[in-house]
């Protein structure tokens, strides 16, 4: 099998398994309000699973049937921003590019959430949910684009140096005639 097929095979699988990923990953941030709201069971688990990541601050959080969302709404965006970004990567990238987007372009995308985080922490303003929610969305969507091709580039070096071991260990295990 050629390098290029087996990254282009690597990466498609990465972008498989990422998507399946951020699809429960934000199914469970919409599940556990819905639960919570009919008195199901999970609902407390979601939240807890969640706690590690986000402050749940209910009145920095979006609401499904009265209850807060398992994450604020700076953190939901940049999940459904993950999510956006994961549905432009292969217009975008395709399956066979394993170069990073330059860092310029993280810089500028993550100049608005670090501003308002900042600027929030500080106590020089409060953003409103939209706002943050937005910020994320904006932070997120190019976040694929690092984590995608950087699991890939990982991944196929660890594959290429797989392959020259093999390659070396073939080499040195022939047996060679000695002259008499």
């Amino acid at each position: 099998m050629g390098a290029e097929n087996l990254i282009r095979r690597r990466i498609a699988w990465i972008y498989a398994m990422t998507a399946a990923g951020i699809l429960l990953w934000l199914g469970a941030i919409v599940g556990a309000p819905w639960l919570w709201s009919r008195g199901l069971r999970g609902a407390g688990f979601l939240y807890a699973c969640f706690a590690p990541v986000c402050h749940q601050i209910p009145e920095r959080s979006f609401f499904i049937s009265g209850f807060p969302m398992a994450v604020c709404a700076r953190c939901f965006g940049i999940y459904a921003g993950f999510a956006g970004g994961l549905i432009l990567y292969p217009f975008r990238r395709g399956f066979s590019r394993l170069r990073l987007p330059p860092l310029k372009a993280l810089i500028l995308v993550s100049a608005p959430i670090v501003l308002d985080t900042a600027a929030n922490f500080l106590k020089i303003w409060d953003t409103r949910d939209v706002l943050r929610f937005l910020s994320g969305i904006l932070w997120g969507t190019i976040l694929p684009f690092y984590f995608i091709t950087g699991l890939g580039e990982l991944f196929a070096l660890r594959s290429i140096q797989k392959a020259a071991r093999s390659e070396s260990d073939s080499d040195s295990s022939e047996t060679r005639e000695i002259p008499q």
